[in-house]
């Protein structure tokens, strides 16, 4: 209409290149068809690269372009010449705000601002779905320049659409839901926030259906026929932003929105670009509700939970963007100024701190002079001769390679095809004989340099680019290799009229030469492995004084298998950094490099300890570095802080040296420095001897150290001292918390009565079919946690399902911990949850955020009414558990880590801003958890193990006598909320207990006794103190009393002695067998004997060869009720003034009591099995068989 009208020419921009190719050959077909005449064609189209009929009246080209057009070609406006009518400017898509459209928006005022006459030359049309009034303000505040606006009714769309709100339902749920309405042919779009989303979902999808559902992703990567296939294939698409869905839906019929987008924010303070997850503007939201209604009646279900009209219009790119590459193209077009001077002519201005960093930006790469001054340095104005690359940091490393390092065509190439490049996918998708071992560019190179040599060897007729991809392989990036090769003719044009036409042609090859061409660019974006300063592996770091931490994207040539060492040193093009991925940047496009290649200037700042500072100042370690490297660089260590500024390489090679000079070594034992011959020594004795014997349960703890802080541990048996030697090399910080974990461990070791095999225990079995009948859901619990079948479907369910829980998600955190890390799970919530389903919450704390509470060591636990209340793991034996990956798994799972480290666990505390709630993790060091030999409840002894999906193992082995706890019973127990004490009640049991009866309304059944696992099989007993606040030691302690009140309790002793315990028992059974009730009347006694039985009695209990021959009663073991009586047979030890008695169990059976003596007695009569003499002042028990009585526990006290 308007070319009918008589204007001059028309141009129309589209954000992107296709529709302007599609809308150009779809006026042409419309205007031929419609006059029946073979005429000219009207349209044209011209994009970077690629043009066809550019003289036609109607010409589309993308923003990108005209912004070009505007800066560099006076002809583009008729500022001076004379037209028939006008010159019509079409801005189409105004409302995606991208920098080139505010750019032209700005371009375009200028021009009417400063040439008036333009007003009659010029018609502005700007075209939008929704619009900022700033646009219009801009035109509306140029003085004679008249503004007409038109807005479109609200017709709405061309059928119905119903509007559904549905926050926070899962969109999967929805899909499904929505998917059993469809019709034949009917189609669901859902917008999400991210392109791994959109891939994710429709994986998830995929699982969740058995395939039965279609799902397709559309996204930027995808070639235009990819997504057109997806449109006309799939039922369910999954997209992220607009540009992905402006192709026509033939049966759209259900929209829905998440509400959220990921936007490139840029950081000016840290000068870095971060996706970040955002609610979308209510502009973004309606045209997203927009794609609905337009073939059909439809519906619109928002899944957000806020109000979108709160941001009505998205934030310009320009106000949050990296504005380096925009700043320099201004200052080097004719323009000759920056954003300062053009920003008055943008609809929104940047904030002057994202001017002022693009500026700084410029003069770290050494492109404008230093403040004050505004103008070009001579590397400036040398780079304004040559064509623009992209990036500024990319035209400055092809005017190195063209200036210094004679590599100019290998750089203009690899800028090729760089350019068209925004994802690392396209080296998973080459042949292994173009990939090079010196990185990615390089491998890019190798595919421009086997395309051109073939290019190169025949005519333009005979070039077939499907062709040649075919051959070589390469049909898989055939769309990348086209608009590569576009991007390089274009740039062969420009340089073969440019003075740098001879430099453009040649090359080198070389991958130095390319890299130190790179490293002109790039200098910021070099990024050494953290193994070369003694860090973490496979973890990256700046080197800069940014101390940026990054790793290498996984698909890059360089990435390597996690056992062999890292490429030490890179540089990298692009640093990717999104709310996504946890703390930590993607580097991609990356090349190895040597340190000597490495020219640029540097700061680096390293933080010491104290003893490093002095250890570094001993013995002239500093001044030696200081000497080698000092000429070239400034160095100063002072106050725990060492700083090294100047060239780079120089830099790194003397901070390389310096820690090789930090790196000492520590050699010491496990000792033990109890006093000798008292229980405490013996048991850490023969714990540490059998430490000695397996020195792998260090393993896990050795390739941790290694792996984190490259730090050697040795752990060597010594035989003859029978205990371990250990030699630590690292740093002296790195040293220090070493020594403080092994201290840690021995210290534990030293309050255990017997170190468990790593294998201990009771292995996972499943219930007996009685009680297995009545806990089937028990099973399924267990499955959810340990079935290694599980896929990414159930995770999803349990952490974002719209039936997810606090304890699905805490079920989701130990399936990662168990079946991917392979770590055991035990304690309260296999306990509370997997077992007995009991869940309850404070009554008094409502805002589940305040059920954390903090010790006075600042690790977090959960307050004692929530149950379940937290995880407890043990971690693997024989791999390494890395605490990064997994919090990297519980991220991708949208949950949220903070770790707490102590020298023998890490404490996690998980979901704190979680609706839901919050719960602590534990996790154990396996060489810890050996020394966990005591349980204090039986409820607490279940653990779950990988692989066994229906079974329940016990940590601790209490089925056998004397104990005959039996798996069955606990589970019953848990399911009634009862619970037996396992061991002497102290202050910390007595808290559980009360945790347990108060708070949680559990009952305490039977009588606490104490369970110690069996000793070693080289040691015949073993004896552990009683805990002096135990009751048991308590009650004992005042029943000694009676013997006179100087009486002092040294110590109360239990004995565990198996081979006694079993004869015991069999002695039990057999004289119960022959008592009324089949009560064999146990009895708790005292027996006092010398100091030099007393071993003997530990080790081999009541022996009837050596019972007395003197006594009253004849030939037995002698036991009194009576403390006072054993008294008089227990005599001092004249080494420590000591004396021993035992607290014995007596099978006294069928009594004979006797008033009279008897000496002759060699056996209790017959009939009876024990004689209770009872003619003295105190009662005595005598019993005349082996085995009768047991040693239970070992008084020693003085008086």
């Amino acid at each position: 209409l308007l070319i009918a009208e008589g204007y001059d020419k028309v141009i129309v921009t589209q954000p992107r290149r296709l529709p302007c190719q599609l809308i150009s050959n779809r006026v042409n077909e419309t205007m031929t068809v419609d006059t029946h005449v073979k005429q000219e064609q009207i349209a044209g189209w011209i994009v970077s690269g690629a043009q066809k009929n550019p003289g036609a009246k109607i010409l589309y080209m993308t923003d990108g372009f005209l912004r070009e057009r505007l800066l560099y070609d006076d002809s583009m406006v008729p500022v001076y010449r004379s037209v028939k009518k006008s010159i019509v400017i079409f801005l189409d898509e105004v409302h995606e705000r991208s920098i080139n459209i505010d750019l032209c928006l700005a371009f375009l005022a200028r021009l009417l601002t400063n040439y008036p006459q333009l007003k009659h030359k010029l018609k502005l049309i700007i075209s939008s779905a929704t619009l900022d009034k700033s646009v219009p303000n801009l035109f509306r505040n140029i003085p004679q320049v008249s503004l007409g606006e038109f807005s479109m009714p609200q017709l709405g769309t061309l059928h119905t659409v119903t509007k559904y709100s549905r926050p926070n339902t899962n969109i999967l749920d929805i899909v499904q839901e929505l998917y059993k309405k469809c019709k034949m042919n009917d189609q669901i779009l859902c917008f999400v926030n991210s392109a791994l989303e959109a891939v994710e979902n429709c994986k998830l999808l995929s699982e969740i259906t058995r395939n039965a559902i279609n799902a397709r992703p559309l996204i930027q990567s995808q070639t235009t026929t990819v997504q057109q296939e997806n449109i006309a294939q799939a039922s369910v698409l999954f997209s992220t932003t607009i540009a992905e869905t402006s192709l026509t839906f033939p049966s759209l019929k259900y929209v829905i929105d998440t509400g959220y987008i990921n936007l490139p924010i840029y950081n000016p303070e840290l000068q870095r670009t971060i996706l970040t997850t955002m609610r979308a503007a209510h502009s973004t939201i309606k045209q997203r509700l927009g794609r609905v209604g337009r073939t059909q009646p439809g519906e619109y279900y928002a899944l957000y939970n806020y109000d979108p009209e709160e941001l009505s219009y998205p934030v310009p790119h320009i106000c949050q963007s990296d504005l380096t590459n925009i700043e320099y193209s201004l200052r080097r077009s004719p323009l000759k100024c920056g954003l300062h001077v053009i920003q008055k002519f943008l609809p929104d201005k940047p904030v002057p701190q994202y001017i002022d960093s693009a500026i700084n930006v410029l003069r770290d790469l050494k492109i404008l002079e230093k403040a004050p001054s505004q103008d070009f340095t001579n590397v400036g104005k040398l780079l304004s001769r040559v064509p623009e690359f992209g990036t500024i940091q990319m035209s400055v490393s092809v005017l190195a390679a063209l200036r210094e390092f004679d590599c100019g065509h290998d750089l203009i190439c690899l800028s090729s095809i760089l350019g068209v490049l925004n994802s690392t996918a396209i080296f998973s998708l080459m042949p292994p004989n173009l990939k090079s071992s010196d990185g990615d560019f390089m491998t890019l190179l190798n595919i421009m340099n086997k395309i051109l040599s073939v290019k190169e060897s025949i005519s333009t007729s005979q070039f077939n680019l499907n062709r040649i991809c075919e051959v070589a392989n390469l049909t898989q990036i055939r769309h990348i290799i086209g608009p590569a090769l576009r991007r390089y003719s274009n740039l062969e044009k420009s340089f073969n009229i440019s003075d740098y036409r001879i430099e453009a042609h040649k090359k080198s090859g070389q991958w130095e030469s390319i890299a130190k061409a790179l490293l002109a660019g790039y200098s910021d974006n070099v990024f050494i492995s953290m193994r070369e300063l003694q860090e973490k592996n496979l973890l990256y770091a700046r080197y800069n004084d940014k101390g940026d931490l990054a790793v290498l994207d996984i698909k890059s040539i360089l990435t390597r298998p996690v056992k062999q060492d890292p490429v030490p040193l890179v540089v990298a093009r692009d640093v990717f950094y999104s709310t996504a991925v946890r703390s930590r940047a993607i580097i991609s496009f990356v090349g190895e490099i040597k340190i000597d290649w490495m020219t640029h200037s540097t700061k680096r700042e390293l933080t010491l300890t104290d003893e490093e500072e002095i250890y570094l100042n001993s013995n002239n370690r500093y001044g030696k570095v200081r000497q080698l490297y000092s000429h070239n660089i400034q160095m100063l260590l002072s106050n725990k802080t060492l700083k090294l500024t100047g060239r780079s390489d120089v830099v790194l090679n003397a901070e390389l040296q310096l820690r090789k000079e930090m790196i000492t070594e520590l050699t010491f034992k496990l000792e033990n420095r109890y006093s000798p011959n008292t229980a405490k020594y013996k048991n850490l004795a023969n714990n540490l001897e059998k430490v000695s014997k397996m020195p792998n349960i260090f393993h896990p703890m050795i390739w941790r150290w290694e792996s984190e802080k490259q730090v050697k541990i040795t752990v060597d048996n010594n035989t003859s001292a029978k205990t371990c030697d250990i030699k630590v090399v690292g740093r002296p910080s790195e040293i220090a918390k070493v020594k403080q974990e092994f201290d840690s461990f021995l210290s534990w070791l030293s309050n255990c009565a017997v170190l468990r095999d790593p294998d201990a225990g009771v292995s996972p079995r499943i219930l007996q079919p009685t009680a297995r009948e009545k806990y089937t859901a028990v099973e399924e619990r267990i499955a959810r946690i340990t079935d290694i079948k599980s896929t990414r479907v159930d995770l999803f369910n349990a952490t974002k399902g719209s039936q997810a829980t606090r304890e699905s998600r805490m079920e989701a955190v130990l399936w990662i911990a168990v079946c991917k890390f392979d770590c055991k799970v035990e304690g309260g919530f296999v306990r509370d949850w997997v077992v007995g389903k009991h869940h309850q919450r404070s009554t008094t704390i409502t805002k589940p955020s305040d059920w954390i509470t903090y010790g006075t060591d600042k690790i977090p636990s959960i307050v004692k009414e929530v149950v379940p209340s937290d995880l407890d793991c043990h971690l693997p034996k024989k791999t390494y558990f890395d605490i990064e990956k997994f919090k990297d798994e519980l991220h991708k799972l949208g949950i949220s880590c903070d770790v707490h480290r102590e020298s023998w666990r890490y404490v996690l505390l998980i979901d704190k801003d979680e609706k839901s709630g919050p719960f602590t993790m534990d996790l154990i060091e396996p060489h810890i958890a050996l020394t966990h030999d005591r349980i204090d409840l039986d409820v607490n002894n279940l653990y779950l193990e990988k692989g066994y999906t229906r079974e329940i193992g016990m940590r601790v082995d209490i089925q056998e006598l004397p104990y005959s706890i039996s798996l069955e019973s606990i589970v019953k127990n848990i399911d009634e909320k009862k619970f037996r004490v396992l061991r002497p009640i102290d202050s910390v049991l007595e808290d559980r207990i009360n945790k347990m009866t108060n708070i949680r309304k559990w009952t305490q059944v039977g009588k606490p006794f104490s369970v110690i696992p069996s000793p070693h099989s080289h040691v015949i007993s073993v004896v552990v103190p009683l805990p002096s606040s135990s009751d048991l030691y308590q009650d004992l302690a005042t029943k000694m009393q009676v013997i006179g009140s100087g009486i002092q309790i040294i110590s109360i002793e239990q004995i565990r002695n198996p081979q006694l315990e079993g004869l015991y028992e069999f002695m039990k059974t057999n004289i119960a067998g022959q008592c009324p009730q089949s009560n064999p009347k146990e009895r708790y006694l005292y027996h006092g004997t010398a100091p030099d039985a007393v071993q003997g009695i530990t080790d081999f209990g009541f022996d009837d060869r050596y019972f007395s021959s003197d006594g009253l009663w004849g030939h037995g073991a002698y036991f009194a009720e009576d403390p006072r009586k054993s008294h008089d047979y227990a005599p001092v030890n004249p080494q420590d003034q000591t004396r021993v008695m035992f607290y014995a169990k007596v099978l006294l059976g069928i009594q004979s009591v006797q008033d009279e003596s008897d000496s002759s007695l060699n056996a209790a009569p017959i009939g009876y099995h024990s004689v209770q003499g009872t003619g003295g002042k105190y009662e005595e028990y005598i019993v005349y068989r082996y085995g009768q009585a047991l040693p239970y526990l070992k008084v020693t006290y003085k008086t």
